[in-house]
């Protein structure tokens, strides 16, 4: 298991020497579900000659300086040469990855989305990321709902998140109740994004085969 490139008490941007990656995010990719729906890893699931996963981190290499992925089988992602950490709080759900991000990172925020969600779209990632304010998140908010797996986070929040596990209080979006948090609309969503399917995710085979079609 390798530690992240900027991990550390004090909250800095990356030296990131191209210009076009955020350096004052960190890009976190959570990879710790049991995928009990799915019937195996669907991680490792092959989706147009390449895995889930290296769909999302193909983007999000594009993307950011930082970044880090939260597993609890560091050992089988090593082909993806991320910097890697395990939840502290096992069999916890999502946010006892989004809890162990926020104690890593270096940087102040972190963007965290799901290994499950093969196309993020990089124009809304930028757009989440670059929104100015104190907020503790900002989530994309779709007439649909909020996807919190696709959301930036402040690292100042992790004592919340942590008291929400001790206390066995595992929904993402009731976090949101104690939070400072950015909706970002529907409307803004449309002219942020390059393309319309970054949050379909994969819980069984046959949606595999449904966002393939849809990518033909």
């Amino acid at each position: 298991m390798t530690s992240e490139q900027s991990l550390g008490p004090d909250c800095r941007k990356g030296p990131s020497g191209n210009k076009h990656l955020i350096s004052e995010v960190t890009g976190v990719i959570l990879a710790g579900g049991l995928s009990t729906r799915f019937g195996s890893n669907k991680a490792l699931a092959e989706l147009n000659g390449r895995t889930l996963i290296e769909h999302t981190a193909e983007t999000l290499n594009q993307l950011f300086y930082n970044r880090l992925l939260v597993t609890t089988t560091p050992d089988i992602y090593n082909f993806l040469d991320w910097p890697e950490i395990e939840d502290t709080f096992v069999d916890a759900g999502p946010l006892a990855g989004i809890h162990a991000a926020l104690k890593h990172i270096r940087t102040c925020r972190a963007f965290i989305t799901a290994c499950d969600m093969p196309f993020p779209d990089a124009g809304l990632i930028r757009y989440l990321c670059g929104l100015p304010g104190e907020w503790d998140v900002v989530v994309p908010w779709p007439d649909s709902g909020p996807e919190p797996l696709f959301a930036v986070y402040s690292r100042d929040i992790v004592s919340v998140v942590e008291e929400r596990l001790i206390k066995q209080k595992r929904k993402l979006r009731l976090l949101f109740d104690d939070l400072r948090v950015r909706r970002v609309t529907g409307d803004e969503i449309s002219s942020a994004v390059q393309q319309h399917n970054m949050f379909h995710n994969i819980n069984r085979p046959e949606d595999m085969a449904l966002i393939a079609r849809a990518e033909d």
